[in-house]
């Protein structure tokens, strides 16, 4: 009898070191040093949540942080790289700064497949055609064995084409929905005249990080929407440049152009003759024949640099708009920095607007320094809250040197003493700059693409 109750005794104690003795209610008085090597414990949990700090294994942790940093913290983590990498999925399929998983911003980032997708997924590889003309052989287009030419990928059917070196090759996607990839310096071209990219029908397509470039001749064209077509494009990232023809000729469906760059095309910049156009925090740029034309298209052109475009030889030099006959759609002009741009003798440089049958507001512009005539012009488009290189008549306008950072350099973003600072549309609900910067720092937001920090 003594000794069962010397064992009794020591049963006690044990369970008071480790948990507690059960109350007078039959439950657990939980104790923290107990709670703190125990966080798998749901009783702890809930009573000592402080107390959950450290970890000894996965099983001691639970979603959202259900792996157990064994070689760090010792806290409950996301992830850990390398050998944790899997607990990381779906739109956060990468492990990133401390452990904490994040969309992929790189092919790089997704070593199973080398092809991260444009909102951040790692797209698997049997999604995927391959296209690499250096080592391509057959039709296969797989990672293992890529194709040689685009039109071999996008026979394929599958939903991701992604492009490697450079591609001499015209390319039609016709009635297909495709996403374009391409690994750095990937490059489209055409050594024959004629439009690089055709998109027709009813394709929707989407491009990131590709240069279409130098097409030949009076057709050298580096993308074409043509006539007649529903399509829907999206450049992401891209580069449309040193085409003879022009950089993309639009004449129907869905344009979209972000973060991308448009320069050096000899036959203009962008030219959308229908459908609807929108260009957001991109350079359109050294385009001889003009930055942007639009004639009887709807648009959406925001956050934009629009510099040096036109020449001696012009008939426009930053953007002409003309042919608008009805108020239906966008027709939106407002946080854009037009500057530098010229045209023949002294014709108007900015931004020339003709044939507007609907009056056009334009607002928190910089349309400054361009040629040596007028800075805008044209019945039909009015200006609010701009800083115009003349006078004009509308609300909260200024005439004034925006003083660019570095004009020399080609640096048109403004210096914090510019009077364009705080100076846009106090309504306006644009909540970005060209930069990715948030609208407003101040008191409002700064006319022009950029907004000081």
């Amino acid at each position: 009898m003594k000794r069962l109750h010397y064992s009794a005794l020591a049963i006690i104690a044990l369970v008071w070191s480790g948990c507690s003795l059960l109350d007078s209610l039959g439950g657990r008085r939980l104790k923290p040093e107990y709670c703190a090597d125990h966080p798998e414990d749901l009783d702890c949990r809930k009573e000592f949540p402080d107390a959950n700090n450290s970890c000894h294994s996965n099983t001691s942790c639970m979603a959202p942080t259900a792996v157990c940093d064994l070689s760090g913290s010792k806290a409950c983590v996301q992830c850990v790289a390398p050998d944790q990498v899997s607990a990381c999925a779906g739109a956060q399929p990468v492990c990133g700064a401390s452990h904490v998983c994040r969309a992929c911003g790189s092919h790089a980032e997704c070593p199973l497949s080398n092809a991260c997708l444009p909102d951040g997924f790692c797209a698997t590889v049997a999604q995927v055609a391959y296209v690499d003309p250096a080592t391509g052989t057959g039709s296969a287009c797989s990672l293992a064995a890529p194709c040689k030419k685009v039109l071999d990928a996008l026979a394929t059917a599958r939903p991701y084409v992604k492009l490697k070196g450079t591609i001499d090759e015209a390319v039609t996607i016709n009635n297909q929905n495709v996403t374009v990839l391409a690994d750095p310096g990937a490059k489209l071209t055409r050594t024959n005249p004629g439009v690089i990219l055709k998109v027709d029908g009813t394709s929707t397509v989407e491009i990131a990080d590709l240069a279409i470039t130098d097409g030949l001749g009076g057709t050298g064209i580096g993308i074409s929407l043509p006539p007649g077509n529903t399509a829907s494009l999206t450049l992401l990232r891209s580069t449309v440049s040193n085409n003879a023809g022009g950089g993309i000729s639009a004449s129907g469906g869905t344009l979209t152009v972000t973060q991308s760059t448009i320069s050096g095309n000899t036959g203009g910049g962008i030219s959308a003759s229908g459908g609807t156009l929108t260009v957001t925090q991109s350079t359109i740029s050294g385009n001889t024949g003009g930055g942007i034309s639009i004639s009887g298209a709807q648009f959406d052109l925001t956050n934009n640099f629009i510099v040096s475009n036109g020449g001696p030889l012009a008939v426009f030099g930053g953007a002409k708009i003309d042919g608008i006959a009805t108020s239906t759609g966008a027709h939106r002009l407002d946080f854009n920095t037009i500057t530098a741009n010229q045209t023949s003798g002294t014709l108007t440089a900015g931004v020339l607007c003709s044939a507007i049958a609907v009056p056009l507001t334009f607002a928190s512009n910089i349309v400054f320094r361009n040629g040596s005539g007028m800075q805008v012009e044209g019945n039909g488009c009015a200006w609010n809250y701009s800083d115009i290189g003349q006078v004009i008549t509308g609300t909260a306008d200024i005439n004034a040197d925006p003083l660019f950072v570095n004009v020399p350099q080609g640096d048109f973003h403004i210096q914090t003493t510019s009077p364009a600072k705080d100076a846009a549309d106090p309504g306006a609900t644009n909540n970005v700059d060209f930069d990715g910067d948030a609208r407003p720092q101040g008191i409002h937001s700064d006319m022009g693409a950029d907004e000081v920090k």
